[in-house]
């Protein structure tokens, strides 16, 4: 259904006039956002939703009114602005509790990234999460973060100590069979059916659905997994937010196709390095997991009324694309 519905929008888009010169990614970025341009911001449920699709929108417009580097580079800066901004927000959201509990699933993540997939022992394998992890850091950071959803609780608790470890070792094992992408960007796009048995294996305990099998998956490959943020699925999903495995995927992929077009745009000005990739959420590297935490920044940065970080954000980039612009104008007058 997934694979139906992006085709359709692919479809659609190839009926419309484009410019001659536009490539591959601005097409994609074409498709993720003309969706927002169309929902209007009455639908959003969740507060700061508006300004996430501004982020999504900036990449539609970088499509259709700008081709100049200048301004490509004023785009990718205002996305990275976002992204550094994550860890205020968090604390904003959260305060101190919400920052230990983001620092301790940083702490899981990267004992994950340095001996678990190098190391196919028991010991390793048991240890990639414990029940008491399961409950006291990914769920209670999930509700911190978001809406709680307390009633979930008695069904996780009911989970068997063994039921976890081969529940996150299998989902493991799957996530381990997509091959990594060293450029980052949409590494699950063609590799939806090893996403979705992933998350299945996850979706098999008590209490986890797919929000809570995505809280841990990105955490194992960001360059695959993003998190299923309510404010994400408002923002990228055109309809009525919801939790079902369609609907992941939907957004999963989009923040794919997102990272896809941020990439490439940086290797332009050679941002890159040689990391990033399977496990590893590198800075220099746009993964799905990243653009959602980006998207996550700002809907929540709005959401608790900091103009003063959203103008950083937004207003340095319109004034990079005003000087983007007068360059322009300067060159075509000397030719």
């Amino acid at each position: 259904t997934t694979n139906m519905t992006t085709k359709k929008r692919r479809q659609s888009l190839r009926t419309q006039k484009a410019p001659s010169t536009q490539s591959t990614a601005a097409t994609t970025a074409v498709t993720v956002a003309t969706t927002k341009t169309r929902k209007s911001s009455a639908k959003y449920t969740r507060p700061g939703v508006e300004a996430a699709a501004n982020l999504v929108s900036l990449l539609h417009n970088n499509c259709n009114n700008d081709t100049s580097s200048d301004h490509d580079t004023a785009v990718i800066d205002t996305w990275e602005r976002a992204s550094s901004c994550y860890a205020s927000m968090i604390k904003a959201k959260g305060g101190a509790k919400l920052v230990k509990l983001d620092k301790q699933r940083d702490d899981i993540a990267k004992g994950w990234n340095t001996t678990s997939k190098s190391s196919k022992s028991k010991s390793a394998s048991s240890s990639l999460l414990s029940k008491e992890q399961l409950l006291d850091i990914i769920i209670e950071w999930k509700f911190a973060k978001g809406k709680p959803r307390h009633a979930l609780k008695p069904l996780l608790k009911s989970n068997a100590h063994e039921s976890v470890r081969s529940a996150v070792k299998r989902a493991f094992e799957t996530a381990n069979g997509i091959p990594a992408n060293n450029n980052g960007g949409n590494n699950g796009k063609h590799h939806g059916k090893q996403i979705t048995l992933a998350m299945k294996h996850l979706c098999e305990l008590k209490g986890v659905g797919p929000a809570t099998a995505s809280s841990i998956l990105c955490m194992y490959r960001p360059d695959v997994f993003a998190f299923m943020d309510d404010e994400v699925i408002e923002c990228l999903y055109d309809g009525k937010r919801g939790y079902t495995m369609k609907i992941y995927m939907e957004v999963n992929d989009r923040c794919g196709e997102i990272a896809d077009v941020l990439n490439n745009e940086a290797k332009k000005r050679d941002v890159h390095g040689d990391d990033g990739g399977n496990g590893e959420d590198k800075e220099c590297f746009w993964t799905p997991c990243r653009v959602g935490k980006a998207l996550w920044t700002v809907a929540t940065m709005s959401a608790v009324n900091d103009e003063d970080g959203l103008n950083a954000i937004f207003e340095e980039g319109k004034k990079k694309k005003s000087r983007s612009i007068q360059n322009s104008r300067k060159k075509a007058k000397k030719s």
